[in-house]
């Protein structure tokens, strides 16, 4: 739900600030074609083939205010995303991420072992979770990417957990 309404509030802040966009160079069409030049020349186009690029551009008016919104605005389609597959994306990462310290409660009999067996499936997935992050990066050093990723993790579980102890308290005398 978080990641919905997330996404979906994004989504809604691009797509104002586009009409906007859009609405001033309907007014004036020659201020989209200076700054699309201008943001071409400061990529590397010399002044001269970025006026031939923003004049072929000028030729379809829909590709030239994709590419403006692009250029000048870093707006544009692919950043709307999809607000109901990121919610349920995130949902499912959420499910199975609160499944994997449950298993071994659930399957291990011994007591004095669960609490081990959950830290150390938490740690392997979360490890892995950062393993396939590299891989999917093409990075060279997906074992330091599961490290970092577990790092990562672990302090802000550990952090949460500190933060809980100190307010606990707090709450016993609420009562």
């Amino acid at each position: 739900a978080g990641a919905y309404l997330g996404a979906r509030a994004e989504a809604e802040v691009l797509r104002a600030e586009l009409d906007l966009v859009r609405a001033d160079a309907a007014e004036k069409p020659y201020t989209v074609q200076e700054g699309l030049l201008d943001e071409l020349c400061k990529e590397g186009l010399s002044r001269e083939t970025a006026f031939r690029v923003v004049r072929l551009l000028s030729t379809a008016p829909r590709a030239l205010e994709s590419t403006a919104e692009a250029k000048m605005f870093g707006l544009g389609g692919p950043l709307l995303g999809r607000p109901a597959l990121d919610g349920v994306v995130m949902g499912i990462a959420f499910l199975v991420g609160a499944v994997v310290p449950l298993l071994p409660y659930m399957l291990i009999t011994i007591p004095c072992y669960d609490l081990g067996g959950a830290l150390v499936a938490t740690a392997l997935t979360l490890f892995g979770v950062g393993y396939f992050e590299g891989w999917l990066a093409h990075r060279n050093d997906r074992w330091r990417s599961g490290v970092r990723f577990l790092a990562i993790a672990m302090s802000a579980a550990a952090a949460g957990y500190l933060i809980g102890l100190a307010i606990s308290p707090l709450g016993a005398t609420a009562g």
